[in-house]
């Protein structure tokens, strides 16, 4: 799998005033992790929202977005802050829960007890969300993400709410789940850590409107230097946690 799988061409975005995005393109390689690094609350989910074809509220939105150079939208799958879990549902209906609009029943459950096999929860099936800890939310919800057979992941900052701990244990399960699932990544995130830490390339935008302060393909995974050089680039709004290695 190679070549260009996401265009962003030419996105302007204007919301209550602010320009958030002027003239902005992006291309993201297929099979790859291509990540936005921004200061928090300078659009990110925004981006993540055009690319999806969500409507932005109170906008006026210019440019185009490509899948394979279409722009008809893929199957997206999503990997939120939060879990955004069912609360009524058990661990296994809330990842059946997209596949059974796109397959049948029984292919959906085996597919959904594979991926909770792959994030280690084969054993909270039964389980209500309530009942598992914030770890092993989020783990459920990349189960869901990739059990959903999606050509396109967006992810938003997934790891914004737990401890080192257990960032560490969600980062590893996720570089295992992306190793064995080839999908193009779109994840947006003002942790430089994490960024490096899963990213193939890497962009670094900064200013109002943002714009590209850095864009680099060579992302040096256990480089303090790297990670220092990147969090210089911008003016404030960026966090470098623990090492993530």
């Amino acid at each position: 799998m190679s070549g260009t799988a996401l265009a962003i061409d030419g996105l302007s975005l204007v919301r209550g005033g602010k320009e958030l995005y002027r003239d902005f393109h992006l291309e993201a390689e297929a099979g790859k992790v291509t990540c936005v690094i921004a200061p928090s609350g300078s659009g990110k989910t925004t981006l993540l929202d055009c690319v999806a074809g969500i409507p932005v509220e109170h906008a006026e939105v210019r440019g185009n977005v490509f899948f394979e150079g279409k722009t008809e939208r893929p199957a997206v799958s999503f990997l939120f802050q939060e879990p955004r879990l069912i609360p009524s549902a058990d661990i296994l209906q809330n990842v059946m829960f997209p596949l059974v609009n796109v397959m049948d029943r029984e292919r959906a459950e085996q597919r959904a007890r594979l991926f909770l096999d792959r994030v280690q929860l084969s054993e909270k099936c039964t389980a209500l969300p309530d009942e598992l800890s914030g770890g092993e939310k989020q783990r459920a919800s990349m189960a869901r993400s990739f059990a959903y057979p999606s050509k396109l992941l967006l992810m938003d900052e997934p790891f914004q709410s737990q401890d080192l701990r257990i960032k560490l244990r969600l980062i590893e399960t996720l570089r295992q789940l992306l190793a064995s699932e080839k999908r193009t990544v779109l994840f947006v995130t003002h942790d430089v850590q994490e960024a490096v830490a899963l990213s193939d390339r890497i962009v670094v935008m900064d200013g109002s409107p943002l714009r590209v302060v850095l864009d680099e393909n060579h992302v040096e995974k256990e480089d303090e230097l790297f990670v220092k050089r990147i969090s210089s680039l911008v003016s404030g709004g960026l966090r470098v946690s623990g090492s993530l290695h």
